[in-house]
């Protein structure tokens, strides 16, 4: 009788312990976190830093480059679900900079002309080992975050047109502050 007693107990537990199961989605940002490459933010920034509209002017496909920027140029500078970011040039005022401006989010840059704003802004992208961006949000890893001023490692990646210019990052430095 005695054993019984404590296959039904130990059932009891079990059951009490649905709550946390895999019923519940995990939080995401641990999961977006590891998904990163371990070494990804890096306490320093990468030397030999240039500005933006210098790379988008001058890096060839498949160069490796260092990159600073700011993040934002649209209302949504992170891609959803997406290890990706627009980064801007640091010349280019976001909207909270300019007197009497009334965009909504300040980091759309709404109020910077919208060839300038083209020309000035580039994407960076942690990509898997097939080339692709990682299917994990990267807002939030290592404190980037719309506006945050970053320096970025990574190899130059051109569409077929040149216009757009992508950065697959295996470096990432966010400034204090």
């Amino acid at each position: 009788g005695v054993m019984l007693a404590g296959v039904v107990l130990a059932g009891g537990i079990g059951c009490e312990d649905n709550g946390s199961g895999p019923g519940r989605p995990p939080p995401a940002a641990p999961a977006a976190a590891a998904a990163m490459a371990a070494g990804l933010i890096v306490a320093e920034s990468p030397a030999g830093a240039k500005d933006v509209l210098a790379v988008r002017k001058d890096a060839a496909d498949g160069e490796e480059v260092v990159v600073r920027g700011r993040i934002g140029g649209r209302a949504e500078p992170f891609t959803e679900g997406r290890a990706q970011f627009q980064l801007v040039d640091l010349s280019i005022k976001d909207c909270k900079e300019i007197e009497g401006d009334g965009c909504p989010p300040p980091w759309d840059m709404c109020c910077a002309e919208s060839g300038e704003l083209a020309a000035g802004s580039l994407t960076v992208q942690v990509a898997g080992a097939d080339g692709r961006p990682l299917k994990a949000g990267i807002e939030g890893v290592g404190g980037l975050k719309p506006l945050s001023e970053v320096s970025v490692k990574g190899t130059v990646q051109k569409s077929p047109d040149g216009k757009a210019l992508t950065v697959n990052a295996t470096e990432l430095h966010v400034k204090p502050g």
